[in-house]
């Protein structure tokens, strides 16, 4: 599936809706708070493409995204977190007694989707199989993080991410291709998230 994909791909555009049922053949995830964008790992042109062209993204950032990548070049779909902050960790002051610390915020990059790696297009290719490339291909650390997702139990889980801060979740078809630039009902960014009645 060779192909070249160029600097004028941009991001695929989830629907919005208020209010969904759980949907057979889904995955469910959590949808970030930050800039969407693709990153462009050891190609030419703009290292952060959003839905209207270029970002301005930090080169600290980039440079931690292309040391966790194992290939050569790429295309990964994700976020742009600006405020992240870890959870607050246990720890014991000079009299024995245990404080909680707050890490300070950070940006990190968030991501959910592969759609190029060293030179081989993952648009027509199943999303499933696109997320078993992007876990093979970028290796989490501290700043850059892989978005989990759950295909069972959707309901449970929907109340676990609220429980973590993260305000909607997103419905992806786990069969569905990448339709670069456009809107589509294969992800649905839901606000009011409802179990199978």
């Amino acid at each position: 599936m060779k192909s070249v994909i160029g600097a004028e791909l941009l991001p695929q555009r989830p629907r919005y809706v208020r209010e969904k049922a759980e949907l057979p053949g889904h995955i469910l995830e959590p949808e970030w708070a930050g800039t969407r964008v693709l990153v462009r790992v050891g190609q030419d042109g703009a290292r952060f493409t959003g839905y209207t062209g270029e970002v301005d993204g930090p080169r600290e950032l980039y440079d931690a995204i292309v040391a966790e990548a194992r290939c050569a070049s790429a295309i990964i779909d994700g976020v742009l977190v600006d405020d992240w902050r870890d959870e607050a960790e246990l720890d014991v002051d000079e009299r024995g007694n245990a404080v909680e610390r707050r890490p300070a915020s950070r940006q990190i990059f968030a991501a959910f989707d592969l759609l190029a790696v060293d030179g081989d297009s993952l648009l027509d290719v199943p999303l499933l199989e696109r997320r078993r490339h992007l876990e093979g291909t970028l290796v989490p650390s501290p700043n850059v993080r892989l978005t989990p997702y759950v295909t069972r139990g959707l309901r449970s889980w929907r109340e676990t991410l609220l429980g973590q801060g993260f305000t909607r979740v997103v419905l992806k078809a786990w069969n569905s291709a990448y339709s670069p630039g456009r809107t589509t009902n294969d992800w649905l960014v839901v606000e009011k998230f409802s179990g199978v009645k």
